[in-house]
């Protein structure tokens, strides 16, 4: 595995092999895989809802919207993965960032012109209004560093939008190994969501 700092960027910052960024622009939607499952006991990206597994349902939502779609995994998942996504849709994790950071930071340096939409592979109830909203609020407000939504008192971490720009000053500063902490670091467009379950993640089935 490629150290951090040796992980090489897409010259321009574009994508080469996806679709284009349709209405979006140079919004780029990542599709986080590579968690450990430990309470699920098996990868969650893999479980299929109506024979399409979770990881792929995801990037369905977000291709929906015109994004072009990335998978974040592990190397241990580089096998099972390649069978389901072309290669150049899969970032594999390459640094030593803890949690999901490493997937957000790993795919920020491969892609540095791109801002990122983030979501799990593990929220299979995710609602394309929600997807929606966050895209809007995005185009709309230039000055935000983050779109995020509030749920229930907290702040959401996923379907949350997170701009090169703050990522690259982001990358170059210590973190507190949550993408929360991260959140905080900028000027964040906050987004209310109305009680639903399309935040709920899936551990068990």
């Amino acid at each position: 595995m490629k150290a951090r700092d040796e992980l090489p960027a897409v010259p321009g910052g574009g994508v080469p092999g996806l679709p284009g960024g349709g209405a979006a622009g140079a919004l780029l939607g990542v599709v986080l895989c590579g968690g450990e499952s430990r309470r699920m006991g098996r990868d969650k990206g893999l479980i299929s809802r109506d024979g399409r597994p979770w990881a792929l349902l995801m990037g369905d939502k977000l291709a929906e919207h015109g994004l072009p779609v990335i998978y974040s995994i592990n190397e241990r998942q580089l096998p099972a993965y390649s069978h389901l996504v072309p290669a150049g849709r899969l970032v594999i994790d390459a640094g030593a960032w803890p949690g999901p950071l490493n997937g957000l930071f790993t795919v920020h340096r491969r892609f540095p012109a791109h801002d990122l939409l983030l979501a799990p592979c593990d929220m299979p109830d995710l609602e394309a209004a929600t997807i929606g909203r966050v895209i809007t609020a995005y185009r709309e407000d230039k000055a935000a560093d983050f779109v995020a939504y509030e749920h229930r008192g907290f702040l959401q971490p996923f379907c949350s939008i997170y701009t090169g720009a703050a990522l690259a000053a982001a990358v170059q500063r210590p973190q507190d190994g949550s993408l929360r902490g991260l959140l905080r670091q900028g000027r964040i467009h906050l987004l209310t969501l109305p009680e639903t379950e399309t935040f709920r993640n899936l551990n068990r089935l």
